[in-house]
């Protein structure tokens, strides 16, 4: 057994699926949730869960983000996160998008996305702030709208400026063994 296992858990514990991650995030959700919110932040989730589904060549579920208040998924191909959940003990779940190690993001982008999220929630973003917004904002269907609708654009918009590969010579190489 390694130093870091426990009797509870295997040395290398394998990648958690997204039905377990959902079971668990909902776990620590009822933790702090008042009965009547519990229901309509389960429907964002699933939403945000849906909507990703939906897109399996362009998001994919990270199954190693680890903790059972994170669920986070990655540009297809890309290691960074694309979008996360966290529930932090004694409130609301927030979104998270394009985390600081997701470099993907271009300024205009980042610009497009706090400008949607701070039309949408309460707390209002500064340029140079995280790109988070409540659960609880998104309990609001046209903030959840706008949101999985802003995710779609930045994922166009980024697609749209990888540049092109170089388009091979129409001329041949001179060889000059060929003289």
């Amino acid at each position: 057994m390694s130093r870091t296992a426990t009797a509870d858990s295997p040395p290398h514990a394998p990648p958690r699926t997204l039905p377990l991650a959902r079971d668990a995030f909902v776990t620590t959700m009822q933790r702090d949730t008042p009965g009547s919110d519990l229901p309509r932040l389960v429907a964002i989730l699933d939403a945000l869960l849906a909507w990703s589904a939906e897109r399996p060549t362009r998001v994919a579920f990270r199954g190693d983000a680890g903790p059972p208040d994170v669920i986070a998924f990655a540009r297809v191909g890309e290691s960074g996160v694309c979008w996360a959940i966290r529930h932090t003990r004694g409130g609301a779940p927030t979104l998270e998008l394009a985390p600081p190690a997701g470099r993907w993001l271009t300024d205009a982008g980042r610009a497009h996305a706090l400008a949607t999220l701070n039309a949408h929630s309460r707390e209002v973003r500064a340029d140079g702030d995280r790109l988070r917004i409540g659960f609880g904002a998104l309990k609001n269907a046209d903030a959840l709208a706008a949101v999985l609708a802003l995710l779609d654009a930045l994922l166009d918009a980024d697609t749209r400026a990888t540049p092109p590969a170089a388009a091979p010579s129409p001329v041949p190489p001179h060889d000059p063994a060929s003289c």
